[in-house]
């Protein structure tokens, strides 16, 4: 990943710092947020390892995605188990 990327990625990261308890966001709230253009977000936050897709969609049935940080940080902890026995994070 290039400097630029990489400093995009950790935009997106702090973003999802500053949510308190709707931690999980499409990639238009990203992008939208951040400033980063909606192609730019969904090749960074598909492509790399310090975010994850929920398997739960909004009712237009767009994504949702967090960081691992923030998941492991505030999901709830059955959230995690149900996770677990889904062989998924979320």
């Amino acid at each position: 990943m290039d400097k630029k990327r990489e400093i995009q990625k950790n935009n997106i990261l702090q973003f999802f710092e500053r949510q308190e308890h709707d931690y999980w966001k499409t990639l238009e709230e990203i992008a939208s947020s951040t400033k980063i253009d909606m192609g730019t977000v969904a090749e960074i936050v598909t492509g790399s390892g310090d975010f994850m897709r929920s398997s739960y969609r909004v009712k237009q049935g767009e994504p949702l995605y967090t960081s691992r940080d923030i998941f492991r940080d505030k999901a709830p902890l059955v959230d995690k188990v149900i996770g677990a026995f889904k062989n998924r994070i979320d």
